[in-house]
């Protein structure tokens, strides 16, 4: 008598499998997407709303899709078509940085962009991802007494492998494969998967598959462009050929987008590359003259706080720094090399702050993760009372601000201006770079300090009259503009000119 073999996906706890590991992959997709958009859109809270939204639409409505076809054609080897098809989605979104994300960037506002690039770039694979839970449970549901639990049971599944995904991307996969190869180790799992579930052998499924292969190899092979290079917990980065402009000499730059670059060093020396804004820096230590201990706030590959330390030999800085990691891509290929005077906390500037105790001479906040992303906690009152508090009483406060108060971040600037001036006493703002040009790009620095008795325009125009050229001279924050506090901080839409 001639017997059917049994299908990977009739076999006990094979579905189950199935969805545990779809879901995950879900997850894993959703964070590696973030990254994939990152250099184009910034990694601001509009590009994760996008991506969360559009994310969950689209699995809403494979939901809605796997219920109706599992009631018109109930086989489990129909997943491997949904799986195949979904593994030709997501590789197809590797192909997206040589071409689509940058012109797509250019095409429109980075808030609409974010949302088309999320809906080309994830909208298959979502949907076809969403197919799955409902179909499966629907090939588990033999009894109807019965039908509560395998509903709960897989649903449960699909949340702890969602979950699952979310700790393994997040903690471990990005930071040690990198964006484009998870997206390829994505695409290996759903073909795996599809090719499990396909039963016999069927030719058509085969060359899905096949395709499959081969775009995925033709995407690995072209994957060094020469300016992404690795992801760490936190972000991701590119390591870029530059060239100083005064000098001609060779640079390497770090950065998180194509626009800025925010360390750089001389690539045949090591030595650091001195960035306009450090000059406000410069000035900050003038100003307090003597300076016996530093804190800067986002370290970068500690550029400046090397040229500070080879300046005040008898000073020390201690540096915070969010990325751990920095520390040996700084060491690999920006010439760093630690330094006992230059203590390292590798932790968020907020969370620093909040226990540090001081006294510092002067304080250095240089903590924009790019042109279009501020860590908002480090923008608000709250913030600036931690910033005075640790000062000694002659302290001196500097900001970098990619943004002034003539472009379209200009209301980020007026409200992160009057929350410094509603803890200090003395703020004067600077331009650096840019302002009143048609450059794409304006750069500012506040200064602030914390002796009332100090005549800070005086004081500057004193120490360095070639700075004090650049005041922003009658600049005044608007009316009624309301101060950045820990529980009203909008800084993503104020950046996105809203």
């Amino acid at each position: 008598m001639r017997t059917r073999s049994v299908t990977f996906g009739e076999r006990r706890f094979a579905l189950e499998a199935v969805v545990f590991v779809s879901a995950g992959v879900g997850m894993v997709l959703e964070l590696a997407g973030s990254r994939l958009m990152a250099p184009y859109f910034g990694n601001s809270l509009f590009v994760w709303t996008s991506l969360i939204g559009v994310i969950l639409a689209f699995m809403s409505l494979g939901n809605y899709m796997g219920g109706r076809l599992a009631d018109r054609w109930l086989d489990a080897t129909m997943l491997s078509w949904v799986l195949g098809i979904g593994a030709l989605g997501v590789v197809l979104t590797s192909f997206s940085e040589t071409g689509f994300l940058p012109a797509l960037a250019e095409a429109g506002s980075a808030r609409t962009m974010s949302v088309v690039a999320a809906c080309v770039l994830f909208a298959v694979p979502a949907v076809l991802l969403g197919v799955v839970t409902p179909y499966s449970i629907r090939l588990r549901m033999h009894e109807i007494e019965h039908a509560g639990a395998t509903v709960g049971r897989l649903y449960a599944l699909a949340t702890i492998g969602s979950i699952a995904g979310t700790f393994a991307a997040g903690f471990w996969l990005l930071s040690v494969m990198g964006t484009h190869n998870i997206i390829l180790l994505c695409v290996a799992v759903l073909a795996l998967l599809a090719a499990l579930l396909m039963g016999r052998i069927d030719w058509r499924k085969v060359a899905l598959l096949a395709l499959v292969a081969v775009l995925a190899a033709v995407s690995w092979t072209g994957l060094d462009s020469g300016e992404v290079t690795l992801d760490t917990q936190y972000d991701r980065y590119m390591l870029r050929a530059l060239v100083d402009p005064a000098s001609g000499r060779p640079l390497i730059g770090l950065s998180r987008d194509f626009i800025s670059a925010e360390s750089a060093s001389y690539s045949d020396t090591g030595e650091p590359y001195a960035f306009d804004y450090y000059e406000y820096y410069d000035l900050a230590v003038a100003l307090h003259g003597g300076v016996n201990r530093a804190l800067t706030i986002g370290g970068g590959t500690f550029s400046y706080p090397r040229i500070f330390l080879a300046e005040n030999p008898e000073a020390t800085m201690d540096v915070v720094e969010i990325d751990g990691e920095l520390v040996r891509v700084a060491e690999e290929h920006f010439g760093f090399a630690r330094d006992e005077r230059m203590p390292l906390f590798l932790e968020d500037g907020r969370t620093f702050l909040n226990r540090a105790t001081g006294p510092y001479d002067v304080v250095l906040m240089d903590a924009f993760k790019s042109e279009s992303t501020v860590p908002y906690q480090l923008t608000t009152v709250e913030s600036w009372r931690r910033c005075y508090n640790v000062l000694a009483d002659d302290g001196i406060l500097v900001m970098n601000v990619v943004a002034s108060p003539a472009d379209e971040r200009s209301r980020f600037f007026h409200a992160l201006t009057a929350s410094i001036a509603a803890v200090f006493p003395h703020v004067e703002v600077f331009a650096v770079q840019g302002l009143g040009t048609q450059a794409s790009l304006e750069n500012t620095s506040i200064v602030a300090a914390k002796d009332p008795s100090l005549d800070l325009a005086a004081a500057i125009e004193a120490t360095a009259p070639e700075l004090a050229a650049n005041r922003i001279v009658g600049y005044e924050v608007p009316a009624g503009t309301r101060l950045l506090t820990d529980d009203f901080a909008p800084v993503d839409q104020y950046l996105m000119g809203l």
